[in-house]
């Protein structure tokens, strides 16, 4: 860990120079919430660096999503840095969630211009994060939020096995019979599962990684090992590694770590060398 933070120096530096006014806004992943950065660790942790809780972005109606900022403890200005977490509806189509995602992006931008947004991804977040992304560079200025890096955490780029198991279960007998046993989760994220599933036989994953992606940081922290006992048994090591992503390639930084897929406290110790 030590020599990681090392390596990183001069890239703090140059962020510390750049960026004097940040909004680093936290989105989690699948059958998660806002409140798994706080659960965590990982906002606590972050607080200790200068960086004030500003609380929980959500939607006040989820079929006309509009912007209702939960504050905890500071309310954010257009000086100082703030932490923000998006409450997403995460069984929900990842081009559902970008959606609501872009709500948030463009809420931040219009009130706070002055800042620098530092997006961070869990799990299936990061995917939603960068399908954001792609949208707006396609479809407007690529300065358009004033985004300074990306940085995902073991988000399946490349996919994952398991969620193509699910989603097979989802159009199996078991999709029938999950309601009568209270687990009918498995049918309403059974396309979520398949937008997860692995590279090769999941179109809307193998489109986006070929999407070009605006020109900022993007960094992947990847848990290193996939065994079921002690690493991240959801998504392999290879597949959170955005260096992978034909459309990102060599643009991507990865950072790799221990520990299975959820978020940790230790997550906190590589975000405040990333971070300003």
């Amino acid at each position: 860990m030590k020599r990681l933070l090392q390596s990183l120096s001069v890239f703090i530096l140059f962020i510390s120079l750049v960026a004097q006014a940040d909004i680093a806004l936290l989105v989690h992943g699948y059958h998660s919430s806002g409140k798994a950065w706080r659960s965590s660790g990982i906002i606590a942790q972050l607080k200790t660096k200068d960086w004030y809780d500003a609380g929980l972005l959500t939607p006040q109606d989820y079929l006309a999503p509009l912007v209702n900022l939960s504050s905890h403890n500071a309310p954010m200005t257009n000086e100082g840095k703030y932490l923000v977490t998006a409450e997403l509806p995460s069984e929900a189509p990842i081009e559902i969630q970008a959606a609501m995602l872009d709500k948030y992006l463009t809420y931040i931008h219009t009130h706070f211009p002055q800042q620098v947004i530092h997006l961070i991804a869990h799990s299936a977040g990061g995917l939603v994060a960068r399908l954001t992304l792609v949208n707006n560079y396609q479809q407007k200025a690529p300065s358009h939020f004033n985004i300074f890096q990306l940085i995902t955490i073991a988000t399946p780029h490349l996919g994952s096995p398991i969620a193509k198991m699910a989603h097979r279960a989802a159009n199996s007998p078991i999709g029938v019979i999950a309601p009568l046993v209270g687990a009918n989760e498995i049918n309403r994220a059974q396309t979520l599962y398949q937008q997860l599933a692995q590279e090769d036989k999941n179109p809307f994953l193998f489109w986006l990684n070929r999407q070009a992606h605006p020109p900022m940081y993007y960094t992947s922290i990847i848990r290193g090992n996939g065994s079921l006992l002690k690493g991240d048994w959801l998504v392999p090591p290879l597949s959170q590694n955005m260096a992978l992503v034909p459309a990102i390639g060599s643009h991507a930084r990865a950072i790799i770590t221990a520990g299975d897929h959820d978020l940790k406290y230790q997550d906190a110790i590589i975000l405040m060398a990333l971070l300003p």
